[in-house]
């Protein structure tokens, strides 16, 4: 009963801030890029990777991203300068490989943890605050009611070997739920700009889908690192790589999802 109440406690207050700092894009800025270094921390600790190797990269392909984002009223050669940082920083790990100063496994887990981490927390800042609450409210249904629908439910397992508690029915049950949520958002708070219902719908099954995805990658990355959890932040959820996993892979499927339409 005590996990239970702490559980959602901690749970209600990271809601709770999510959709705050939403709200203005100052906030929202601030609040993936604590994410985006907290997780950092947190997947090097399961690749065994030097924290700071990646560090210096990752924050320059997101000040890139923000004044990118920003260029209307952030001059040229700024961003300029910044694109050539943050081009520099991605090859410095190569040099030190060409020397013997780092072996080509942490190589490969350097440009992984870029990729990971650094990638979709840039993109997140092209997408707007409202469209990236709908993202979370979408990816909190689904995971709510999968647990439940795979709790009282669940049979069949979806992918048993990485992890074992998530079932078909469980899958099933989040996303129908996500999809009721997401009618529910189009038809009651206005949907997105010129987005038609059938396109919101289908932005929420890629979310769902790709959601799902980024937990089974992340559960993979623990079990390959022995763990139950990627981190300690947040008592009873863990880390943040363990609540944000499915946001993380689903954001620059939502970018391109966008760009297409």
């Amino acid at each position: 009963m005590k996990e239970l109440i702490q559980r959602s406690f901690f749970g209600l207050l990271y809601v709770l801030a999510v959709i705050l700092a939403l709200q203005t894009y100052s906030w929202t800025v601030v609040l993936l890029g604590v994410f985006m270094l907290t997780g950092l921390k947190e997947f090097s600790r399961l690749v065994d990777l030097n924290y700071q190797t990646a560090l210096l990269p990752v924050i320059f392909i997101y000040i890139f991203s923000f004044l990118y984002h920003y260029q209307t009223v952030i001059d040229v050669k700024v961003l300029q300068v910044a694109g050539g940082f943050m081009l520099i920083s991605l090859f410095i790990p190569m040099i030190y490989f060409i020397f013997d100063k780092i072996e080509r496994a942490m190589l490969g887990n350097f440009y992984m943890s870029v990729f990971y981490l650094a990638i979709p927390f840039s993109l997140a800042l092209g997408i707007e605050g409202k469209l990236l609450l709908y993202v979370f409210v979408i990816i909190w249904s689904s995971d709510s009611f999968a647990y439940l629908t795979g709790k009282y439910f669940g049979k069949h397992k979806l992918a048993e070997k990485i992890s074992p508690k998530k079932t078909i029915e469980g899958f099933a049950g989040g996303l129908i739920s996500s999809l009721l949520i997401a009618y529910l958002i189009f038809s009651y708070m206005g949907g997105y700009k010129q987005i038609s219902l059938l396109q919101f719908l289908l932005l929420a099954l890629l979310i769902v889908l790709t959601g799902t995805l980024g937990d089974l990658l992340e559960s993979r990355f623990k079990r390959l690192a022995n763990v139950k959890d990627s981190g300690s932040l947040i008592p009873g959820h863990g880390g943040v790589l363990d609540r944000l996993d499915s946001f993380i892979f689903a954001v620059p499927f939502v970018y391109a999802y966008l760009l297409i339409i």
